[in-house]
């Protein structure tokens, strides 16, 4: 009982530090997008796929939330509350695919993709489909990879960096999924940004909408940067490797 106390007080430390260390990332100024000035890389949203990789799904799930909660209250910012659980199903599907686990993050995000056609601003789909398509196409693409992602994942160490990479990638377009269905509902687009016509939020959806799935790359290539270091580290802590979710990495690297 003794061991089972010092190992769950152990996880909670650790993710105690990782939530300290993300919330820490949600204050960094976006690195603006070169000749997009306006568009800038979330580096919070880098971190957040790699708190699953490295606690698990329901861990990493959990610790984004508290941290993005905090930041979401302190001060009260009402144009990040709809967008809360964001990088949290992040950190959900990244774990499961870099564990070579399809079922849970494919559903999720199907999910989500389905939601979103029955949005008011791509509803009825068969009128408004270019516009659903533009909005989530990259989305449909990261669907598409995930078994491919999950193979590579239980080939073992030949493509586990592979594998990591395009687990983090689809946690970005889980996120990213999930927040633009969330947009598309007049209770946000409407109520909290004030935006009036559904027409102008279709408008939005379609300008430079390629940008935006090359910032998930690039969001993606940092998260894979601070990932692999974080691993090596906690694989070579017996004490935490042992039954945190890193256990599952041990030896891919």
């Amino acid at each position: 009982m003794k061991v089972t106390d010092s190992k769950s007080s152990l996880a909670i430390a650790l993710a105690g530090v990782m939530a300290a260390v993300y919330y820490a990332f949600l204050w960094l100024p976006g690195i603006p997008v070169v000749g997009v000035p306006q568009v800038k890389i979330d580096l919070g949203a880098s971190l957040a796929p790699v708190l699953g990789v490295i606690l698990g799904p329901y861990l990493g799930f959990f610790t984004t939330l508290i941290s993005d909660s905090i930041k979401v209250v302190t001060p009260p910012n009402i144009y990040g509350l709809p967008f809360i659980l964001c990088p949290s199903v992040s950190a959900f599907s990244a774990s499961f695919i870099v564990r070579g686990r399809l079922v849970k993050p494919a559903i999720l995000l199907l999910a989500i993709l389905v939601t979103g056609m029955f949005t008011p601003v791509f509803y009825p789909i068969t009128t408004y489909y270019s516009v659903y398509l533009m909005a989530y196409f990259d989305k449909i693409i990261a669907l598409a990879l995930m078994p491919v992602a999950v193979l590579l994942a239980n080939k073992g160490k030949k493509y586990f960096h592979i594998a990591l990479f395009l687990a983090i990638f689809i946690g970005n377009e889980v996120d990213s999924a999930l927040g633009c269905t969330i947009f598309a509902l007049p209770q946000v687009y409407q109520g909290i940004f004030g935006i009036p016509s559904v027409d102008v939020v279709r408008g939005l959806f379609t300008v430079s909408p390629f940008i935006y799935p090359v910032i998930r790359v690039i969001q993606s290539l940092i998260g894979y940067v601070i990932a692999l270091p974080l691993i090596k580290v906690l694989s070579k802590i017996t004490s935490l490797s042992e039954f945190l979710y890193v256990k599952y990495l041990k030896g891919e690297i």
